[in-house]
């Protein structure tokens, strides 16, 4: 796997809205993301159009914009062992930044990992 696809983030916050506004900050610092509050509202509008659980206490909110300079992998985990999302408790967010017209290579990776999704062990893995 492509190390450099991935940020692992381990976030002092509990509530939804503060863990996004943490990641977007950092991403606008790590030059991934163009603009933090841009990229506050991507997330939120893109969890309105579906269910985004993927495995208990797991989700995998995803989204690809023109804001979005480099595709990341964020695997987020709160010190508290879970953030509220909504109603929700969630031990792991799994949030997939893409970048428009993304490399077949990554795009190959990212295929991959997703793959590996499917597999319960593989996300217990994850979540530890």
């Amino acid at each position: 796997m492509n190390k450099n696809l991935f940020c692992d983030i381990q976030t002092k916050n509990i509530l939804y809205k503060d863990v996004i506004e943490e990641v977007g900050y950092q991403l606008e610092k790590d030059n991934i993301i163009k603009s933090h509050n841009d990229y506050f509202q991507e997330v939120l509008n893109r969890e309105k159009c579906g269910d985004i659980e993927i495995f208990p206490e797991v989700i995998l909110p995803h989204i690809q914009s023109e804001n979005i300079l480099k595709t990341k992998i964020c695997l987020i985990k709160s010190e508290h062992g879970l953030i509220q999302w909504h109603k929700q408790s969630v031990k792991l967010i799994i949030l997939l930044n893409l970048k428009p017209n993304e490399d077949k290579e990554n795009l190959l990776e990212i295929q991959s990992f997703m793959r590996n999704l499917a597999d319960e062990d593989y996300i217990e893995s994850l979540i530890k």
